[in-house]
């Protein structure tokens, strides 16, 4: 309920600040769980996204995001949860297991960190290793733009995909790596979409 709430005033300031454009806006009616992804410029991606889809999503953070009492606060409402980076967080890779095996939209930024110069960062394996092992499909995002009061932001929205659809129903370190390797690709040709 409280997260409703916190979405209601929320998407009318994105939309005032930031105009966002949505292409590909049908893939965000998605039923079902899935693993969402996107490159990661801002602090403001997750509100982006979160008012760009009808359902909600359940956010990893890096855990220095919710030291404060407050932000702990706020996460809990919005149920984003956090993750130990470079650390191989087994009690936050569960957390986003269940999610999943609820039938929720799990959402993660792959390049574990904000890029601001709009390039690419290189994927980290989590998230492949995650949607395959899951079997969960996967809605590929690119953000473009930069965040500047009263300037166009641009959001691609990708056909959902299965990954065992690419590199097999393996989920092995080589499988996984491929798998990696194939969403850098997707979400950098999402990146270089004209329109």
């Amino acid at each position: 309920m409280l997260y409703k709430i916190l979405k209601c005033i929320g998407k009318p300031i994105v939309y005032l600040l930031f105009f966002p454009k949505v292409i590909g806006k049908k893939n965000t009616a998605i039923q079902g769980k899935a693993v969402i992804i996107s490159n990661h410029i801002s602090n403001w991606d997750p509100l982006l996204l979160a008012v760009i889809f009808k359902r909600q999503i359940f956010w990893m953070g890096k855990a220095e995001l919710f030291k404060s009492s407050a932000a702990r606060l706020f996460f809990k409402i919005v149920k984003a949860f956090p993750v130990k980076r470079g650390e191989g967080d087994l009690a936050a890779i569960r957390h986003a297991f269940r999610i999943l095996r609820d039938g929720n939209l799990f959402g993660i930024f792959p390049e574990g960190t904000r890029i601001k110069s709009g390039e690419m960062a290189r994927f980290e394996p989590g998230t492949a290793m995650i949607a395959l092992k899951n079997d969960s499909p996967v809605v590929p995002i690119y953000i473009k733009g930069r965040y500047k009061l009263f300037r166009r932001m641009k959001v691609i929205v990708g056909e959902p995909l299965r990954l065992s659809d690419y590199v097999g129903p393996k989920t092995d370190v080589t499988a996984v790596e491929n798998a990696t390797r194939f969403l850098e690709s997707k979400i950098k040709d999402l990146k270089n979409t004209t329109f």
